[in-house]
């Protein structure tokens, strides 16, 4: 009885250390047609296309009136910028990067105007990664152009 009780143990262990386990699938993190981009509260158009166009013609607008109250030259000539933006998982929006199309050296004072403009953007429906269930971060390039 006792043989049988041990062969039987060895069987399991035999069995069950060369059953492979089946590793869990590291869920898509990617970015899909499915997840829902961030979207623009003033902006009431549910299509994607047409919040992001109405957000560039609200940052547009919001700074140039924020450049015309400027009584420093910001530049020189007319300008496009090129700002990197990120909506957080709260939806506030910030900027990580900014870069000029000429190579002329953007002003301290154009910068403050920026980021005063872009710090009081409303908060953005923020990104929602739909397979996770959870609100991601969102970042990407707008063109402005610079008037002055």
């Amino acid at each position: 009885m006792k043989i049988c009780g041990l062969f039987f143990t060895l069987v399991l262990l035999v069995f069950g250390c060369t059953n492979p386990k089946t590793k869990p699938q590291p869920p898509n993190v990617n970015w899909t047609s499915f997840d829902e981009p961030p979207l623009y509260s003033e902006c009431p158009q549910e299509d994607v296309t047409l919040n992001w166009a109405c957000f560039a013609k609200s940052l547009q607008k919001r700074l140039d009136k924020k450049l015309a109250t400027e009584s420093k030259v910001l530049m020189s000539t007319a300008d496009t910028l090129f700002i990197t933006l990120k909506v957080d998982t709260i939806g506030k929006v910030s900027i990580v990067d900014y870069s000029q199309m000429k190579s002329a050296h953007m002003s301290s004072e154009l910068v403050a105007a920026l980021t005063t403009v872009i710090d009081a953007l409303p908060l953005f429906h923020p990104a929602f990664k739909t397979n996770l269930e959870v609100p991601v971060e969102a970042q990407w390039t707008l063109p402005v152009a610079i008037h002055r």
